[in-house]
């Protein structure tokens, strides 16, 4: 599933991040709060700030 959404996201056992077609991060056992967070923390190029 792909999805920005991160209640969604939250179902899944693990969250990859992709940016320009590359995975930058992944998350294990992701909740809601955890992935907004973890988005938040992405700038456009999807690198960390």
């Amino acid at each position: 599933m792909v999805t920005h959404d991160p209640v969604a996201a939250s179902y899944a056992d693990r969250v990859l991040y992709l940016a320009d077609g590359r995975i930058v991060d992944e998350m294990h056992k992701p909740t809601a709060e955890a992935v907004l967070d973890r988005m938040k923390d992405f700038d456009a190029r999807g690198r960390t700030s």
